[in-house]
């Protein structure tokens, strides 16, 4: 999986003695220094949104994630929803509200984004029930917010490892998420029955606050999952000394 979200962010801050040769124009900061850590990951997003070479990572803007389910299987809203090789767009424009909790005895962190447009495209498959409608179809789909405010918060404790030297282990996280505006679009709807097809989005959109309702658990599960896989793969292999400056 290509869902390097967490590791451009906290790149940002990685020293070098962690032996990767940053951009020179890439911010660094010293250790509980939020306003300058805000900058730092806003600068990341900003800057290199299509990767970093030096790093071998991937684009940021657009995101590449290989596969994500939605499976909601209770309520008004009972669907299997697959992706493969969706493209996240947005992050290019996202704005830092809030990045706290990283200190030099770290235990809670907590970052809240905000994007203006954040959208979802690529291939779906999906079979199930929307409200009182059934839905199934497999073709190319979008799914746009708008205004999202994602905020996300993680609990752990420093580690020291065989090399002497300690590690951030993160242990639980969680994610919520609210948007002005949610819209949908899917083709081939029905076996391609346009009527049908055209209906059903149209539904969609005009029932939008009551199907995100139903679905953002969903939502917030599968994205959780790709979040704290690159957390986690960030600090197991980065000594939390390293992602600061050094003292003066």
């Amino acid at each position: 999986m290509n869902s390097l979200v967490y590791f451009v962010l906290l790149a940002g801050l990685v020293a070098q003695g962690s032996g990767v040769k940053l951009p020179a124009s890439y911010s660094r900061c010293k250790v509980g220094d939020e306003p300058c850590i805000v900058q730092a990951i806003t600068n990341t997003f900003h800057r290199f949104q299509n990767g970093i070479p030096e790093m071998a990572l991937a684009s940021l803007d657009p995101l590449r994630i290989d596969e994500m389910d939605i499976v909601q299987g209770q309520g008004p809203v009972n669907i299997v929803l697959n992706f493969k090789n969706v493209d996240i767009t947005g992050f290019k424009d996202v704005i830092v509200k809030k990045a706290k909790g990283i200190t030099a005895n770290p235990n809670v962190m907590e970052m809240n984004l905000l994007l203006p447009v954040a959208s979802l495209v690529g291939s779906y498959k999906i079979k199930g029930k929307v409200l009182i409608l059934p839905i199934q179809g497999a073709g190319n789909s979008n799914m746009t917010m708008v205004n999202c405010d994602f905020h996300m918060k993680w609990n752990g404790a420093m580690e020291k490892h065989a090399n002497g030297k300690e590690y951030y282990k993160l242990n639980k996280i969680k994610a919520t998420f609210d948007t002005k505006r949610f819209y949908m679009h899917f083709t081939n709807l029905f076996n391609g029955d346009k009527a049908l097809g055209d209906n059903m989005n149209a539904f969609l959109n005009d029932n939008w606050e009551d199907i995100l309702k139903e679905l953002k658990p969903a939502i917030i599960g599968s994205f959780t999952k790709i979040f704290r896989a690159v957390i986690v793969n960030v600090f197991d292999n980065v000594p939390y000394a390293e992602l600061f400056l050094p003292d003066a």
